[in-house]
């Protein structure tokens, strides 16, 4: 049995749960922001465009990131009068909001050569461990 297999079959004890995708649920925000004020609805239903999983999401994560992110000045928001029904406040983006993106960009950058790395050196051991798969032809 290959060690891929093994895992699928039996979780390692020391793998944590996944965060999944929620650890870039602000720098997410605040690149919907970048295009445009917006309701926080709005904001939620683009979700899956980012690759998050709404079904998955409860909304109020969302406004609750939007809530933290206008405390430390990041975006503000406004109450909008001429929306039909209730009233719901409007998002955008402020230039603090801007950098902030800037820097979460560069820095996911970085993490994505660091992963590739990671990935690049498990691959090339993995074939040592597993040695080589059946040739093309084979059986």
């Amino acid at each position: 049995m290959g060690h891929r297999q093994a895992w699928r079959e039996k979780k390692c004890p020391h793998r944590r749960k996944r965060r999944g995708m929620r650890v870039f649920l602000r720098p997410s925000l605040l690149l919907m922001l970048l295009e445009g004020e917006a309701h926080g609805y709005n904001l939620y239903d683009q979700l899956p465009t980012y690759g998050f999983n709404c079904d998955r999401l409860d909304s109020s994560l969302v406004y609750r990131h939007l809530r933290d992110m206008e405390d430390l000045g990041l975006i503000e928001s406004h109450w909008d009068e001429d929306s039909m029904g209730p009233r719901r406040r409007v998002y955008r983006i402020l230039p603090a909001g801007i950098q902030c993106l800037a820097d979460w960009m560069d820095e996911l950058g970085d993490i994505r050569d660091q992963v590739a790395d990671l990935l690049r050196v498990y691959q090339l051991q993995i074939r040592e461990v597993e040695g080589p798969g059946p040739e093309k032809g084979d059986g």
